[in-house]
């Protein structure tokens, strides 16, 4: 291999307790690979350890956003990695599968991995791209068993909205007859089955596992419209601010031909991530 770029910081499991829980809470897409072949995604479910004196164990609970084949990946050794902040964090472990909640668990190594250089093979939207996803202003009117969904002038929007304004009408006017009953939630990452963005306290009742949702999303300019999506999740975000509650909302819907080619040539764009796995790889083979 050509000469390593990724210097990685080996920490034990129990330092990685408190990301490990937080990569949990804020359901954070996690990347699993067997060696050599190409990294699925999934969400963490949950971060749990079984301890007793004589030995400990150390268990991440995944849930898939989309078809992944589950039965194909127990009983493999795989590697994983994460992204928190400014670093990557790297690990590997075995997948067992959780009959009572359908699930895969990796059961993890007692060592972890970090390294400052980032990879894009997870599209990160914020801030790297200009993506949002916009609904339907809704009333209790046109539909009872909703809240109305409006939003008071955001600060974190203002200076977007502000500048972007009227380009942004121009261009869903192409698709959308009218544009002022639209509300817009900046995403954070994106896949070709699922969104994950964040909204207020009040807008987060308007988003529940028994309603169907159909949005337009708004990527650098492009106009995709997705139908039918579902809720996957809705928690508690940790944002370090101080304006209220907020929560990261995603939701799951079929692939869309266009945006699904769309994420997947600017995923291609980058090779840097790839070129980290395998010098993870040869770290834990040596």
């Amino acid at each position: 291999m050509a000469e390593k770029k990724a210097n990685f910081l080996k920490l034990t499991v129990d330092e990685m307790s408190t990301r490990l829980t937080l990569l949990a809470k804020q359901k954070e897409v996690i990347k699993i690979w067997e060696k050599g072949e190409e990294a699925l995604l999934y969400r963490v479910r949950d971060f749990s350890a079984m301890k007793t004196p004589e030995f400990s164990n150390y268990f991440l609970t995944l849930f898939s956003e989309g078809k992944e084949s589950d039965e194909a990946l127990v009983g493999k050794r795989i590697f994983l990695n994460f992204s928190l902040k400014d670093s990557d964090y790297f690990s590997n472990g075995t997948i067992a599968y959780d009959d009572v909640n359908d699930t895969l668990v990796i059961s993890l190594s007692k060592a972890f991995f970090r390294t400052e250089k980032r990879g894009n093979e997870r599209l990160l939207t914020f801030p790297h791209h200009q993506v949002y996803a916009y609904f339907k202003v809704l009333n209790e009117k046109e539909e009872s068993n909703v809240i109305e969904l409006k939003r008071d002038e955001d600060k974190k929007y203002i200076d977007y909205k502000v500048k972007k304004k009227q380009e942004l009408k121009e261009r869903l006017k192409k698709k959308i007859s009218d544009v002022e009953d639209l509300i817009g939630f900046r995403a954070l990452d994106i896949s070709k089955s699922g969104i994950a963005f964040i909204v207020n306290d009040t807008e987060s009742r308007y988003f529940s596992d028994d309603h169907k949702y159909s949005f337009y999303i708004l990527f650098d300019g492009d106009i995709f419209v997705v139908k039918g999506a579902d809720l996957v999740y809705k928690v508690d975000y940790v944002s370090g601010t101080q304006d209220g509650n907020r929560f990261k909302v995603g939701l799951n819907f079929k692939p869309v031909e266009k945006l699904t080619k769309h994420i997947g040539g600017l995923l291609q764009e980058s090779t840097e991530l790839d070129e980290v796995k395998e010098e993870f790889e040869e770290l834990i083979e040596e």
